[in-house]
């Protein structure tokens, strides 16, 4: 997750500078990955003013510029856009910068037979459009040599953030702003929504229907009409692309602002588009293939929620929209939606479809329900004045099943004992009120606290509140002990059985093997090869470890593999695990098994005798001896 300081900035007052803000994100348990300078990322980009322009005289499709770069001289430079031309001012990448779109370095080269010092760019190539068709031609009076950086505005400072599926709070800039307020003390300004809308239906305009009230909890939209979609302007743009996205038009470049403002995924329909004014969330059930905005089929499970209309599905809810609905130039009215979509459905629906979105990536850590509303009339007030449309008065607020706020106890006692710092009911209440979380009842040294809905998949014990009291205040607070207490239970490491296998394992260790540990999940294809009575998983997280081992010796051929391949030829190995396979009812039966491996060359070498490998005889003695010593008894040979 990428967050601009300047953009965090319009929602907390901000006075540290950059690398105190990593230490202070850092001891509130937020990772900082990395650190970006906008000024460094366009070093060697500027301002430039093409003089001269002559056809290439190798190549059709080729011409040769001089350009006043601000160096002293001019610049050759071959360019193959069809719209350069001479008295235009443009971008121009010196010898040494890094183009932003592909990551490549320019040097001064030879393009058939012309020398080129720097290159020309697109939009596309500085990722500020998706215009790649010629060259961007600028409307400046800068002078040439001037940093491009100054052209854009860009002094901005990029913090690349790692966010853990626990904290879905945290992919947005109100999140982070949150953070940053209980560090400094400084309270949060969310811009405020100026238009009352009303507040009533739009059932005139358009009616949904939630059929699955489990896949949808929330369904939320607004109506802006009369817009034009164009170029969203530049201070949009700036934020969009500091937080690594690529502006496209004002309609979906707002969705996306909100959704990183926020933290709640928006999409846009072209309102037109909806036949009979119905939408429809449903499961996919008769829906076989769906056509999304990358203009790729996707093939579909029944359980898949859907976005759909009077007549057809318009979208994957929480994933993707459809390409029959999407936003285009001819587009002049727009519906917003604004929904919460189960967080395991959507995290099931994207695994299977190979499919995984900004939005899908927030639904799957679970969103504010109680931001959606507000989240579809910030977007619509941005839409209306950016595309110059009107807000249709009135929302969709379909809630069929309203959730109550997930309250936690903690004790006193029990976070003193925890942390071995003694806080007191009014030290732990002011700790919690910079995040939102309010106590609501109080006694007999027992708490109770509210949980913002943004946070409730993440704090639903008493030992998450204890975390958070803890994290809030410093650990760097924690005092060490003089002395370390570690704390197990005897009874995972004792017993008859524990104390025999452990007894086997010295004694085969004794015989010359050596203990490995293979992975209990394996790939069916392979396990297929010994047996059908396996059990398989049903989420993945790798094709090449879909099943569980039926038997020991199916993860062990995998090892034996790769010992050979590394020339390591002579191997007495054994393992002690588990295996697992379908009893006669059907049940899930799990087998604790010893596996004995003897392959490759005969461990004891006599000089005077020809080297030779191992053999069954050799393997039959091995587990012989092993039968004799521990006395076996029910023995089936096979």
């Amino acid at each position: 997750m990428k967050i601009s300081l300047n953009w965090l900035k319009n929602y907390i007052d901000i006075s540290l500078p950059a690398d105190e803000l990593v230490k202070g994100l850092t001891g509130l348990g937020i990772e900082v990955e990395s650190v970006e300078d906008q000024l460094n990322k366009l070093k060697n980009f500027v301002i430039g003013r093409v003089i001269e322009k002559k056809k290439h005289p190798n190549a059709d499709k080729l011409s040769v510029c001089k350009v006043d770069a601000g160096t002293g001289e001019l610049l050759n430079i071959v360019c193959g856009a069809p719209n350069v031309d001479s008295g235009q001012t443009v971008c121009v990448a010196l010898p040494g910068a890094i183009i932003p779109n592909g990551n490549f370095e320019i040097k001064k080269s030879k393009l058939r037979g012309e020398v080129s010092e720097g290159m020309i760019c697109s939009a596309k190539e500085l990722e500020l459009g998706d215009d790649h068709s010629g060259i961007m031609v600028l409307d400046t009076e800068l002078v040439p040599g001037t940093p491009f950086s100054e052209y854009l505005g860009y002094n901005d400072v990029i913090l690349e953030i790692g966010i853990t599926p626990n904290r879905g709070d945290l992919l947005s800039h109100i999140g982070i702003a949150r953070e940053l307020g209980a560090l400094t003390g400084s309270k949060v300004k969310e811009p405020a929504v100026k238009n009352d809308f009303s507040n009533v239906s739009l059932d005139e305009k358009i009616k949904v229907n939630i059929e699955n009230p489990k896949g949808c909890l929330r369904y939320c939209g607004t109506l802006i009409e009369g817009i034009k979609v164009k170029e969203s302007p530049n201070w949009l743009k700036k934020y969009l692309v500091a937080a690594g996205l690529r502006p496209i038009n004002n309609i979906v470049d707002v969705t996306n602002y909100v959704m990183y403002e926020c933290g709640q995924p928006l999409h846009a329909f072209d309102y037109d588009a909806i036949e009979d004014k119905k939408i429809i969330i449903r499961s996919a059930a008769g829906d076989t293939d769906f056509i999304t905005l990358d203009n790729k089929t996707r093939k579909l499970r029944e359980d898949i929620l859907l976005i759909c209309d009077g007549k057809k599905p318009v979208a994957l809810a929480g994933i993707m929209g459809g390409l029959n609905s999407e936003i285009n130039n001819e587009t002049v009215n727009v519906f917003i939606e604004s929904a919460y979509f189960d967080p395991v459905l959507t995290r099931l629906s994207s695994k299977f479809l190979g499919l995984q979105s900004d939005s899908s990536y927030r639904f799957e850590r679970g969103v504010d329900i109680e931001r959606t509303l507000w989240a579809s009339k910030r977007a619509a007030e941005l839409i209306a004045e950016l595309g110059e449309g009107n807000i249709v008065q009135g929302i969709v607020d379909v809630y069929p099943n309203r959730l109550k706020a997930p309250e936690v106890e903690m004790r006193i006692s029990h976070l003193n004992r925890i942390s071995g710092i003694q806080y007191n009911k009014d030290e732990v209440s002011a700790l919690l009120e910079r995040i939102d979380i309010n106590c609501v009842n109080s006694e007999n040294g027992s708490m109770k606290f509210r949980i913002p809905y943004a946070r409730k998949e993440d704090l639903q014990r008493e030992i998450d509140l204890v975390e958070e009291v803890i994290r809030l205040d410093g650990y760097d607070k924690i005092g060490i002990p003089d002395y370390d207490t570690l704390y197990f239970d005897l009874r995972d490491f004792s017993g008859a059985d524990y104390d025999k296998l452990r007894e086997i394992r010295k004694y085969i260790v004794g015989r010359g093997f050596k203990e490995v540990i293979s992975n209990t999940l394996v790939e069916e294809s392979f396990q297929q090869k010994f047996n059908d009575n396996y059990i398989s998983l049903l989420n993945p997280s790798s094709d090449k470890m879909n099943v569980l081992r039926s038997e020991l010796y199916t993860g062990m051929f995998e090892v034996i593999r790769m010992n050979f391949e590394n020339s390591n030829n002579s191997l007495k190995l054994f393992e002690t695990g588990n295996s697992f396979k379908y009893d006669e009812k059907g049940n899930i039966a799990e087998n604790k098994s010893i596996l004995l491996v003897m392959a490759g060359e005969y461990d004891y070498k006599v000089f005077s005798q020809k080297q030779r490998n191992f053999t069954i005889l050799d393997m039959a003695s091995e587990a012989e001896a092993i039968i004799a010593k521990f006395s076996v008894e029910n023995i089936k040979k096979i």
